[in-house]
């Protein structure tokens, strides 16, 4: 009895066979056929050898197809004649009619797929990034924003989004430094060290006094992250001495408080006695040098108050006794 075989397969355009070359196949034997890249399977992809010796049939064709966009979850594959692709936008202004596109016979989608369905990576910006997700690409309607580094300031809009076009919906923004204006003038006072019309972030100026004048407040301020002084400036007082009571004394200047460099003469009152230098000064630390003086009761004095009070304690008894 023959045995029947099937002889090779037959070929078809634009595509191939998977079975290696064999003058005869048995019955039984399947063949897978595939396309050539940029063509679409049509029919069964596998023909098997009858009992009759022949190829079943029909045999499969390769046609001009649709290869997927990269972006779409079917990447690279290829599409038939009417299939059709549906794209989901993340974004309400794409008009409907835009969001399916549907494989014409020469191989093209139609109508045209939207070459504006993602932007590339935004640009990256000196002294300053992006914030948000890291992705090669991005879909109409996605948002970015751009953050500074401390010490600059975001010109320009900080978001920006894709649009249709592909193209991001503004230029990035710039990152400038921050500046602080100049630092306000004291009433007797000034600035101290290198001043300039504008200072950079994180400079520092100082303040002092004129000579007669006190320091109220913090004496640096600093240029802050946000292009404004640390502070508000410290104020000058000037410097007033309190002259103490002191019993006996007699002052050459009247008043109570004094300039910083005022002298003042002193003397006792008749009876004291001057203890100390009869000069003083007040000094910036509102102290005065030397120390104010001392008046002392001079022992005759004091003696002659003793009897003083002595008669008039002896007075009063013998009013009270003649009473």
């Amino acid at each position: 009895e023959q045995v029947v075989k099937c002889l090779p397969p037959p070929g078809i355009a634009n595509g191939e066979h998977s079975r290696p070359l064999s003058d005869t196949f048995a019955v039984g034997a399947l063949v897978h056929y595939r396309c050539k890249h940029g063509f679409s399977l049509i029919g069964n992809k596998s023909v098997r050898c009858t009992a009759h010796g022949v190829w079943s049939h029909p045999l499969p064709r390769c046609e001009v197809g649709c290869v997927s966009p990269s972006w779409e979850w079917k990447s690279n594959q290829i599409g038939v004649p009417g299939d059709i692709i549906t794209i989901e936008c993340n974004t309400a202004d794409v008009p409907k009619d835009l969001h399916k596109s549907q494989c014409q016979p020469g191989g093209t989608w139609g109508p045209p797929l939207l070459a504006l369905l993602h932007c590339s990576k935004p640009a990256d910006i000196a002294h300053g990034s992006l914030s948000g997700l890291a992705k090669a690409f991005f879909t109409p309607g996605t948002a970015v924003s751009y953050i500074c580094e401390p010490g600059f300031s975001l010109i320009g809009t900080a978001s920006i989004y894709c649009t249709q076009s592909g193209a991001w919906s503004r230029p990035p923004p710039v990152c400038q430094v921050v500046k602080c204006l100049h630092p306000p003038n004291i009433t007797n006072g000034k600035l101290k060290g290198n001043i300039s019309d504008t200072f950079s972030y994180g400079a520092s100026v100082s303040y002092s006094c004129n000579p007669g004048y006190s320091l109220v407040g913090d004496a640096l301020i600093s240029c802050t992250a946000s292009g404004t002084w640390s502070q508000p400036p410290p104020q000058c007082k000037e410097i007033r001495c309190v002259f103490p009571e002191v019993q006996g004394v007699k002052k050459g200047i009247k008043g109570n408080t004094y300039r910083s460099g005022t002298n003042i003469t002193l003397e006792c009152d008749d009876g004291y006695t001057l203890e100390g230098i009869s000069q003083i000064q007040c000094q910036e630390d509102f102290s005065w040098d030397p120390p104010v003086p001392a008046c002392k009761l001079r022992v005759a004095a004091a003696g002659v108050l003793l009897l003083l009070g002595a008669g008039i304690v002896w007075k009063i008894i013998s009013k009270q006794k003649q009473g």
